[in-house]
């Protein structure tokens, strides 16, 4: 009887570096690359690491388009400075700062402008006062846009946090809550929708199988162009 070899942790297939990741759910083997331009090779547990090697290099010329794409995406993502003037969006409109002397540490809107306070603004890291500002303002706002997705497609997440998931939208945890990156709050509702109808096909589809699209586009039949605007629209995104 023989014993079928365990996969490495990463693997390298000609210049790209790829982190494998094994999972008995999948039955399929699969590539990502993330927002970051990081690489990872999905595969069923029991695959052998030849025949993955194999598949992953057929797919290396579709690799590195994506890689294009990611590096000329990524080269665009702003900076930007804590001074009043500056422009930060949020559901898709853009509102200026106003550096302003106040009796709260906490940043607010007012009359279509945000408030940052002068003491933040001087400190080691006035971001982080803006980072919590859209995280507070996405707990208020997402779960009245979450409802009717949920209803529409018989899926519900076990809660719903708003994090800074890294170079992901969004992700549904093991227990079944929903994440949300901060920053989506700054995109304009239509595509703060695919997210969410993405993450909760997850509920049933923990993989991006033929019955997961499916899901996505019986809920969203428009999602494709949605997906594409998000692509785009993503990185222009201030990310803190």
């Amino acid at each position: 009887m023989s014993v079928t070899e365990a996969l490495p942790d990463t693997m390298f297939i000609g210049d790209l570096h790829f982190a494998v990741r094994e999972s008995p759910r999948r039955a399929t083997v699969g590539i990502t690359v993330d927002r970051d331009g990081s690489l990872y090779l999905q595969a069923p547990t029991g695959c052998p690491p030849e025949a993955l090697a194999a598949w992953a290099y057929s797919k290396r010329m579709w690799v590195y388009r994506k890689l294009a794409e990611k590096d000329l995406l990524l080269s665009a993502r702003p900076a930007k400075e804590f001074v009043s003037g500056e422009g930060f969006a949020y559901l898709g409109r853009g509102h200026r700062l106003l550096v302003t002397d106040t009796d709260t540490d906490e940043v607010r809107m007012e009359r279509g402008r945000l408030l940052l306070p002068r003491t933040a603004a001087a400190g080691p890291d006035p971001s982080a006062y803006l980072v919590r500002w859209y995280r507070a303002r996405g707990r208020q706002w997402l779960p009245g846009r979450l409802r009717p997705w949920t209803d529409r497609m018989g899926l519900f997440p076990t809660g719903l946090d708003v994090r800074d998931l890294g170079y992901r939208w969004g992700s549904l945890s093991a227990n079944g809550r929903l994440n949300i990156h901060w920053a989506t709050l700054q995109l304009p509702p239509s595509l703060i929708d695919y997210v969410l109808v993405h993450e909760l096909a997850h509920v049933a589809h923990p993989q991006h199988t033929p019955a997961f699209w499916a899901t996505v586009e019986r809920a969203m039949p428009d999602y494709e162009r949605r997906k594409s605007d998000l692509l785009g629209a993503g990185a222009r995104l201030w990310m803190g």
